[in-house]
Formats: C-alpha cells, structure tokens, sequence
C-alpha cells in the first residue's frame, strides 16, 4: 500500500514537472515575441514619425472587396496646404481640389463637367495613412502576430490581428496593404482589401497643385 501511494506521488509530482516546464516553455515564447513585435512596432512608428509632417506628397489608394467587382482608385496630393484628389469608380472621374489658407473647395464632376465651390475648415480623406498609434504599442506587441513577407516585390511586415491583415513596407514603415475581414457587403461577408501605393515625397511641384482650370465647366454652386 505504502509503494502505491509513493508511486502515486511520483506521477503526480512527475505531471506537475511537465505542467511546469510547459508554462514556463509559453512564458518564454510570449516575452521572445513580445519584445520582437515591439521591436518591429516600435520601428514602423519611428519611419512613420519621420514623415508623418511632410508637407509633399503622393501616393494611390485602391480599394475593393470580395464579393463584387467595385473598385475605387484615389490618388491623393498635398503640397505646402494644398490638397488635390482625383477619384474614378470605373464610370467617372472626380477631382477635389483644397487650399487650407483661403478654405476654398472646388469639386470638379469630369462626365458633367460642372464644378461645385464652396467654403470649408478642412478636408477629409487626403492625409497620411498610418498603421498604427504608439500610445497601444504594447497592446500590440501582446496581440499582434508578425511575419516577414513580400508584396509586389517589395520587403514588408505581415502583421496579423483579430479582424485584419496590414503590410508595412520594411524600409519606409509605409502601408502598403490593408484587409479586413468578415465585413458585410450586400448581406455576405467578404473582405475589404485598400492598397497604397505610388508613394512619393517631396517631388510635386507649384504647378502640379495650382487651383484647377474651369474653362468648360458650369459652376453649380458658389
């Protein structure tokens, strides 16, 4: 009876050996990716603040999803206050066109040729696509999981959360690539994919960004 309970010990205590050497095997593969993803977060955060108040740029945003063949294409100027986007959803083309110094806004229907000018603050949708805020980098490095990659011939981080995918470009911390899942589009779930890309920095020129030229246009709204 005595060799019973001695030998019941040695196994449990046998299993509590394995238990022990498991936990402490995930503790440390948590800290090794920890520190790796915060090291690669933090990385991507540091190239993004190195551009983040450029005031040249430009680059293309297309967007799409997997159930239908709707595609949207934007591409997307700024220099020294002024914005300019250009717009084509396969039927029309759409040119908006900002100055933040005299707050005029001029959007310019290329089928209808008519031009809308009206006075705003400000202007959405032309600013710099980021990956992510630091003020959640160790969330994130918790969270995320991170492999390195390659898109369009391009080195990048494939960065994996609960709902989506982000490609970062390795040498400029820029997003290349965004997917989000299980978005619901005509009642089926799919996922909606924006690619960046064109990106480039200070080489737009006074020109390329002077209010636009209205001739042959019907202004509709003044």
């Amino acid at each position: 009876m005595k060799k019973k309970k001695t030998s019941v010990k040695k196994v449990a205590f046998r299993i509590f050996e394995i238990l022990a050497i498991a936990i402490a095997i995930m503790a440390i593969l948590f800290i090794v990716n920890f520190v790796r993803n915060y090291t690669i977060i933090n990385d991507i955060i540091e190239k993004q603040e190195n551009i983040k108040n450029s005031t040249n740029y430009s680059y293309t945003t297309t967007m799409y999803n997997t159930v239908n063949e709707d595609k949207v294409i934007i591409k997307h100027y700024y220099k020294d206050g002024k914005s300019k986007m250009k717009f084509n959803n396969g039927e029309n083309d759409v040119t908006v066109w900002y100055d933040e110094r005299t707050k005029e806004n001029i959007f310019l229907d290329e089928k209808e040729k008519q031009a809308n000018i009206t006075s705003s603050e400000f202007m959405l949708g032309n600013e710099l696509p980021y990956f992510r805020d630091e003020a959640n980098i160790i969330y994130y490095s918790m969270t995320f999981f991170i492999i390195n990659s390659n898109l369009n011939g391009k080195e990048c981080y494939e960065i994996h959360d609960s709902n989506s995918i982000s490609y970062v470009d390795k040498e400029s911390g820029v997003l290349l690539k965004e997917v989000q899942k299980n978005v619901k589009i005509d009642d089926k779930k799919c996922e909606s994919i924006t690619e960046y890309d064109n990106w480039s920095f200070e080489e737009l020129s006074e020109e390329e960004m002077d209010k636009p030229d209205l001739s042959g246009y019907t202004i509709v709204n003044n």
